[in-house]
């Protein structure tokens, strides 16, 4: 079972992550360190390519952007990967395997000097998802044969882990107010009663944001006028 290409989860991440403001908050926010710090996120850039076969689209979406190495040396490909299923899929390694090596061969048809890709990530669905290298999809192998799988490691972003004071503590009132929504996108009751409290940290974001924010929370939220009667 896959879910539509074009969701209600789709559009608002698109639409706020091409902010550039709020995609560079959030790399801030959510890489580890070990490579956030060997990035220039002032020189991000976001890219209308993709790296997704048309098979892969059934299930998954992304956002590529270019990002400048600190060093200024290395152009690297900065990939986020959305998958907005309200149930976890343990074939997400493979996936993101395919779009690696897509990724890399697409790199290489158009004679460009190969970047890294870096994969990240981000799950806001209803069941519990641990994060699984591409290596434990395979339960009975012997070990002389790990060799030949092409094992990697992606960045995992499992909103429904990261507790909400750490979400609050953001900088970014935007970016707050959009994981939020995200981290409570299936929990109608919880938006309904918090509506009015997420879009007012809204109130200093650009208006095409706030829009696709009202949206994105009606869409999930089912009726919530008697709560944005003041906003």
């Amino acid at each position: 079972m896959s879910r539509p290409h074009t969701s209600i989860h789709d559009h608002f991440i698109r639409a706020i992550l091409s902010d550039k403001e709020i995609a560079i908050d959030y790399f801030q926010n959510y890489l580890p360190l070990s490579v956030s710090e060997k990035l220039d996120l002032s020189s991000l850039t976001q890219v209308t390519d993709t790296y997704l076969s048309d098979e892969l689209k059934k299930s998954m979406s992304d956002i590529v952007y270019n990002c400048l190495s600190t060093d200024k040396k290395e152009e690297v490909k900065v990939s986020l990967l959305l998958e907005h299923k309200s149930y976890p899929d343990k074939n997400t390694p493979a996936q993101i395997g395919h779009y690696i090596f897509s990724g890399l061969q697409k790199q290489i048809q158009n004679k460009e000097k190969l970047s890294v890709i870096i994969p990240v990530l981000l799950y806001h669905g209803k069941g519990k998802w641990p994060y699984q290298k591409l290596s434990g999809l395979f339960k009975t192998r012997f070990q002389a044969w790990d060799q030949f799988i092409p094992d990697f490691d992606y960045i995992y972003n499992n909103l429904g882990e990261i507790p909400g004071e750490q979400v609050e503590s953001l900088n970014n009132n935007f970016l707050v107010a959009s994981l939020l929504a995200l981290k409570h996108s299936f929990q109608k009751d919880w938006l309904e009663q918090n509506a009015l409290k997420i879009l007012l940290l809204t109130e200093q974001a650009p208006k095409n944001l706030q829009s696709n924010l009202v949206v994105y929370l009606f869409g999930n939220g089912g009726s919530m006028s008697t709560k944005l009667k003041k906003y």
